[in-house]
């Protein structure tokens, strides 16, 4: 009885060593998982600051002063199924051009079915994070504390791969669709197309 009682006590030594190990070993896994996951989201925030940013980089502040938006970010939920179909957003009013190439295109031309997949999903995004950063817009942005609902206000852009898709509403008589897609280096505009466009104000 003695001697099983001290292997009992062995074995349940050995077992604790192990699991000890197995923490120290995992611990390390976990943090390397985790700075992982967080450069990751840290890429990701930076490149949709430099979609906002290029949407405005040709404003002239000494002429017309800076670009003022709500600082919520406007959590339209209905994006995801408004770029599933491409044929919907050909037929609205705007443009999808190439201005250096003189080139017209469609929008399915433009973004991949797979990539406006991978799109769609991020549209829970809109609900993360509300508020825009004052500290990583350009100069030529103010951001406001919309009281009297009637600034500008942008979704949180949607990015896959070089491209980029974001909707914008003046919250009176326009509400756009915007297309970038990023070359050497460079988010550039290469569609604006209007889901609502009042002309009459």
């Amino acid at each position: 009885m003695l001697l099983i009682g001290r292997t009992t006590h062995i074995l349940t030594v050995a077992h604790n060593l192990t699991k000890t190990e197995m923490k120290i070993k995992i611990f390390p896994l976990c943090l390397i998982m985790s700075c992982g996951i967080y450069a990751q989201n840290v890429s990701i925030e930076n490149e949709r600051y430099g979609v906002i940013n290029a949407l405005y980089k040709n404003i002239s502040v000494e002429k017309n002063g800076q670009v003022e938006l709500d600082k919520y970010f406007y959590k339209f939920l209905g994006l995801g199924a408004i770029i599933s179909q491409p044929d919907f957003i050909d037929n609205l009013w705007g443009h999808c051009i190439d201005i250096e190439k003189r080139e017209t295109y469609s929008f399915s031309e433009i973004i991949s079915s797979e990539e406006i997949s991978k799109m769609r999903d991020q549209v829970a995004w809109f609900l993360r994070n509300p508020i825009i950063d004052s500290t990583k817009v350009s100069d030529k942005i103010k951001i406001v504390n919309d009281i009297e609902n009637n600034k500008t206000a942008l979704s949180i852009p949607l990015i896959y791969n070089n491209k980029a898709i974001l909707y914008l509403t003046n919250k009176n008589n326009q509400e756009t669709l915007i297309v970038l897609v990023k070359e050497n280096n460079e988010w550039v505009v290469r569609c604006r197309k209007y889901l609502y466009l009042r002309l009459d104000d």
